[in-house]
């Protein structure tokens, strides 16, 4: 069940204002967990991915005013507003480690002129500076290239290492679905002592902190909606949910065969088939070739 044929019904149900204001649709965002394919997700992947969904919430590209009311050139105090600037945050982002940082979208401003200009400004973009590195990771027993910037690399060396980095980072900082998906890994390498590392505990007992239960490791970095922001990862909490129900549908289901034998074991129990007699039974077999079996066919009749 795709998440359209679950959101479609919510729509029609509610009127159209809902679906653009905020209070509509965190409603119809509340009643879609509880619809369709999404009502069976466990709540862990919930929060994980509602946490994932409120994105970076540090001013990176701003530098805020920590007052909480200041005075201005007529003497009038108000309170202080820190505008959040828009950072948009492209496919590339997520293949590497930006730290947060993503691309500006503004405007050049005009040079002075004597008269008004209603010609719009030149539209520009701000990209952040990118490098290749490497990073290593102590519970994978791996090296990782990939792109970053001085910022992914300065929180790395702030949190003594990547793993530390990538563990005790909230979700929604970090953001980007190669890092989720390598804490994925980093969760599932920690569910298996025995087996972690070539026997290496002493780097086991370093992040055992960070362990938890197998179930919740293999939900963690799994994508919920079809998006541009990991090519080949889409829906897969979705997918994952319904392989789940279907392997319980099918374990769920009796073979015939066993409900007749209970059957048959019920009604001998209980003497409804003493009156049987096995002598006959063969006789009939050679005239009709059902033999016994037609015998206790008769008795289910």
């Amino acid at each position: 069940m795709s998440i359209s044929k679950t959101i479609e019904p919510l729509i029609h149900k509610y009127p159209t204002w809902m679906k653009y204001s905020g209070i509509g649709s965190r409603v119809m965002g509340e009643k879609g967990w509880n619809t369709g394919i999404k009502k069976n997700i466990p709540r862990h992947y919930k929060h994980f991915y509602m946490t994932w969904k409120i994105g970076p919430q540090e001013h990176i590209h701003s530098k805020p005013n920590p007052a909480n009311f200041e005075m201005d050139e007529f003497g009038e105090i108000a309170p202080v507003q820190n505008p959040r600037i828009y950072v948009v945050y492209p496919q590339e982002f997520h293949e590497g480690l930006w730290g947060g940082e993503g691309v500006i979208k503004g405007l050049k401003a005009r040079p002075e002129t004597r008269h008004r200009s209603f010609t719009p400004p030149t539209a520009r973009y701000w990209w952040p500076k990118l490098f290749k590195g490497v990073v290593h990771s102590e519970i994978l027993g791996t090296h990782i290239e990939m792109v970053m910037t001085n910022r992914g690399l300065l929180l790395v060396d702030k949190a003594y290492g990547f793993d530390n980095y990538i563990m005790k980072t909230p979700v929604n900082e970090i953001y980007a679905w190669k890092l989720l998906k390598l804490k994925r890994e980093m969760l599932l390498k920690l569910t298996d002592k025995d087996n972690f590392a070539g026997g290496k505990t002493d780097i086991y007992d370093k992040y055992q902190e960070f362990c938890v239960p197998y179930e919740e490791a293999d939900w963690t970095g799994l994508t919920l909606e079809a998006s541009y922001y990991w090519k080949g990862l889409l829906k897969e909490a979705i997918k994952k949910q319904i392989v789940i129900e279907s392997n319980k549908s099918e374990a769920e289901k009796i073979p015939l065969k066993s409900i007749y034998r209970q059957e048959l074991v019920h009604l001998l129990k209980n003497g409804h088939l003493d009156d049987l007699d096995p002598e006959l039974a063969l006789q009939e077999q050679g005239k009709s070739g059902g033999g016994m079996f037609s015998s206790i066919k008769n008795v289910f009749k």
